[in-house]
């Protein structure tokens, strides 16, 4: 049982106050019941007690007798637990029920009220415990006017059989009622917690990229926690926001110390100084891809990862640049994307990684490229297929590498090191295939869920 779970924990609260309650409702309705059947008691000793009073009488001899008994066979049964005793006095006799046999009860020396009754437990005969009514009336004036202690008494054993018997008899109902109660708690707490995953569900869309914030179509309960982490969300995308600006900021900031660079090197090389210019260019080079990949990381870092983008719009999108350069204008293009297939990234990431594989692949491809996208399980397999002479293992790993690059002629493009950034930066991966004919280079992005609105591109 994991008590950092807060259904445990309200459903072990739960458990233990109703079997607390219920241990107390047990007890209490248990003295409930001893208290009437005693009273019950109480009442038949008395109807025992009081025949016994109007059975006193004289005989002909002028002897107080007991004239009438009380019609119980019990009395009659020795040691049956159903006694009675009086007691004339002064010094008067002791008249005992057969049950009694050779005992006799020891009344408490302290005398009650006249014509007051009086309840008490007593010892009696065989080791019982008695449970005893008593009455002390004055007699008649043809009775000599004398005082008669009446009492009755019962076995208390019966009074805690009948006990024992109800709490036996009322532990199977307390017990099918605390199973209902418990499941009616579990059941609360379960409608309780909806709303606790109906938020993790929508952070998870959120995500996704099904939606941009919680809303505010929770109990109010919980709102100012939705409230929280919908304030969290437009931080986020405050920060978002500032962090590509700021890269926009700094990538037009080198981009004229760059072009100086280029220009100081072309001079230099018009001069005759060509070695000198070559070193510059290398230079200015090796800057403008370090520049560009680190400002691609950081505007991936801040990428938002509630977008999801059709991938047809943007390889039609990228294919029309393409084919436009020189290059393009000798390749047969083969687009083979089904319409509304759609990927969890950027539209702005997605346009520069595709194409800078199509640039790549126009620069080693015979004369065809094909764009192809096919769904994987929860992943979009795009890829960029070209008749080129391929890439050999080798190849791939050093054009994976930081900082590798295979094509030094300072051509136009981020490499694929930087292609492969902004696949991580989405949780997507770059795939180079070497072991197919031909240049096979695989972006592997997580697809957006189904019926989800997408960003479409124009």
């Amino acid at each position: 049982m994991n008590m950092r779970s807060l259904r445990v924990r309200l459903l072990a609260g739960a458990a233990a106050f109703i079997l607390v309650a219920l241990a107390l409702a047990a007890f209490a309705l248990t003295s409930l019941f001893e208290r009437h059947v005693t009273q019950w008691m109480d009442s038949e000793l008395a109807n025992h007690l009081d025949q016994l009073i109007a059975g006193i009488d004289r005989d002909a001899a002028g002897k107080i007798v007991i004239a009438r008994t009380p019609a119980d066979p019990r009395f009659q049964k020795p040691l049956s637990g159903l006694y009675w005793q009086v007691e004339i006095a002064p010094a008067g006799p002791v008249y005992r029920s057969r049950s009694l046999w050779d005992a006799t009860l020891d009344l408490p020396a302290e005398a009650v009220i006249d014509d007051d009754l009086r309840s008490y437990e007593l010892p009696g005969p065989a080791a019982q415990s008695l449970h005893v009514v008593e009455r002390r009336i004055a007699l008649p004036a043809r009775l000599d006017g004398k005082t008669a202690r009446i009492a009755v008494g019962i076995d208390a054993a019966d009074l805690a059989a009948a006990k024992r018997n109800f709490a036996s008899a009322l532990l199977p109902y307390l017990a099918l009622l605390a199973l209902l109660l418990i499941a009616a708690g579990s059941a609360q707490v379960a409608i309780g917690l909806r709303p606790l995953a109906a938020i993790r569900q929508r952070l998870t869309a959120i995500g996704a990229g099904t939606q941009t914030r919680l809303g505010n179509d929770f109990p109010e309960e919980v709102m100012p926690l939705v409230s929280e982490i919908d304030a969290q969300l437009d931080a986020r995308e405050r920060q978002i926001e500032k962090a590509r600006a700021r890269a926009a900021d700094l990538a037009h900031g080198l981009k004229t110390p760059l072009q100086v660079l280029a220009s100081d090197a072309e001079r230099l090389h018009a001069k005759g100084e060509s070695e000198i210019a070559g070193e510059i260019d290398d230079i200015r080079a090796i800057m403008q891809r370090h520049i560009e990949r680190e400002l691609t990381r950081a505007r991936s870092s801040a990428a938002n990862m509630n977008v999801a983008t059709e991938l047809l719009p943007i390889a039609q999108r990228v294919l029309r640049v393409a084919q436009r350069t020189p290059a393009g204008e000798r390749i047969t293009w083969t687009t083979d994307i089904a319409p509304q297939l759609a990927a969890r990234i950027d539209a702005d990431d997605l346009t520069e990684a595709l194409g800078n594989l199509v640039e790549n692949a126009t620069r080693h491809a015979a004369g065809a490229i094909t764009l192809r996208a096919q769904t994987e399980g929860d992943v979009i397999a795009l890829a960029v297929l070209d008749d080129g002479p391929g890439m050999s293992a080798e190849d791939a790993e050093i054009a994976l590498r930081r900082g590798g690059r295979l094509d030094t002629s300072g051509s136009a493009g981020l490499g694929l090191a930087i292609v492969g950034d902004i696949m991580e930066a989405w949780d997507g991966a770059l795939n180079i295939e070497t072991s197919a004919p031909g240049g096979n280079i695989v972006l592997r992005l997580p697809a957006a869920i189904k019926h989800k609105p997408v960003r479409r591109q124009r």
